[in-house]
């Protein structure tokens, strides 16, 4: 019996890469985040928000040792300024530890997993929102494409994330994001800290978000490239 042989593509151009995308009209600016501020007794704070699955590879742990180190060091920032963790994952008893670590449990709020479609609505609550994946432990390259990254940028609100890999490649530091080291938790905090102190960056950091989703990571726009790639194939 003969070997086959593994087939080639002789034409790289037939090549389509499409990153996750969003539906801008579910997550948006528009939605008020006030009544899940009250829900969650947050009012008045300026809130951190991370949602996700709690990976490995998020990087939530990370963002915790970070934000305890942020009021560690500015202590004032305890009366005006809350954690919002939504979701839950292999990584809580890690979290729950450093909340306990750095004595900040009562400045962070736990949702655990919350339905699909309130979503947006804890995001909508947020005034900054963070991605601080990590490097993979195993030292590969990191390969991913997270769905709450194009979700952030759509609510239109000023994001931390970790300048790496694809992560890096959809987000611009002092563009559409402020951009750290990944997985440095003093990184992190820094980036945290300009954000806290400037309501106008996060603006205009969101709202220059928000233009480059809707332009290129709509479900739609994918939608649009794959069909125009078939054509010309």
């Amino acid at each position: 019996m003969g070997t086959a042989s593994l087939p080639t593509l002789e034409d790289p151009d037939k090549i389509l890469v499409n990153p996750n995308g969003v539906d801008p009209t579910r997550y948006s600016p528009e939605i008020d985040g006030g009544p899940m501020r009250e829900k969650l007794r947050i009012q008045g704070k300026t809130v951190l928000g991370f949602i996700g699955t709690f990976g490995r590879w998020h990087g939530a742990e990370v963002l915790v040792e970070a934000f305890g180190k942020l009021l560690h060091i500015y202590p004032h920032l305890k009366k005006t300024t809350h954690l919002l963790m939504v979701g839950d994952g292999q990584t809580m008893p890690m979290i729950k530890e450093a909340l306990v670590k750095w004595n900040v449990s009562d400045f962070c709020t736990l949702t655990g997993t919350v339905p699909q479609e309130a979503g947006p609505f804890h995001l909508a609550a947020c005034d900054l929102l963070v991605s601080p994946h990590v490097p993979n432990a195993d030292g590969t390259p990191f390969f991913g494409s997270p769905t709450k990254l194009f979700e952030y940028m759509a609510m239109g609100k000023g994001i931390v994330a970790s300048d790496l890999d694809q992560i890096g490649e959809v987000l611009t530091h002092n563009h559409s994001a402020w951009m750290g080291k990944p997985g440095d938790a003093d990184s992190l905090m820094g980036g945290l800290k300009v954000l806290i102190d400037d309501p106008s960056l996060r603006a205009r950091l969101g709202q220059a978000a928000r233009k480059d989703v809707i332009a290129r990571h709509t479900w739609k726009e994918h939608t649009r490239k794959i069909i125009e790639k078939l054509v010309q194939s």
